[in-house]
């Protein structure tokens, strides 16, 4: 009897955690907008009652699939910044950090980065996973301007990374290339520095 027991508790996890990855997907994809319990259910191919079970609101799915996303792209910035030199000069400096905050990625993935901003105002429940999630960043661009003797000191790091957001979202919603604009910005950015 307990062997079943662990295979429902083993399969439940499987199906909680394919409605997250779902959830993070749809995400991903569409935007905030996206997430419902009947959509999640779909795209995760499980029935729709499997969502209210492990969610109690949509808004509980939410916040799973935005700590899921924000997991994902931390270890994804932080694969690029281990895969830098010990030493960077500017440009290549730059370059990372475009790769850190995604400016280098499709469209609708840059647009859920900055969205995350908008979303943590509205619902209070996001704010301690996109704090940590900005912090998680700042730590790897304090990396990138040690790396490239430049202050790496934490408030210039979200500096720099304040500047490339604003960049990046001016960029996208004049529908300019975004790491093009952030690359240039940085580079005038770090003379100052």
């Amino acid at each position: 009897m307990s062997g079943d027991h662990g295979g429902r508790y083993a399969r439940g996890v499987r199906r909680r955690s394919a409605l997250i990855e779902a959830a993070a997907d749809l995400l991903l994809e569409q935007g905030y907008t996206a997430i419902s319990h009947r959509a999640v259910a779909a795209r995760a191919g499980l029935p729709l009652a499997s969502t209210t079970y492990y969610f109690s609101s949509a808004d509980d799915l939410r916040d799973e699939a935005v700590q899921h996303v924000a997991e994902w792209w931390a270890t994804r910035a932080g694969a690029v910044v281990g895969a830098l030199p010990a030493q960077l000069d500017a440009e290549e400096a730059a370059q990372a950090v475009v790769s850190i905050i995604g400016a280098d990625t499709p469209s609708p993935q840059m647009i859920l980065m900055y969205e995350r901003y908008l979303q943590a105002g509205r619902h209070e429940r996001l704010r301690p996973v996109v704090a940590a999630w900005n912090s998680r960043l700042t730590e790897l661009v304090q990396d990138v301007l040690h790396r490239a003797d430049l202050p790496a000191v934490e408030d210039k790091a979200r500096l720099v990374l304040a500047v490339a957001d604003g960049v990046a979202i001016t960029a996208l919603a004049e529908g300019a290339p975004p790491d093009v604009a952030v690359t240039v910005a940085l580079d005038q950015l770090f003379s100052l520095l």
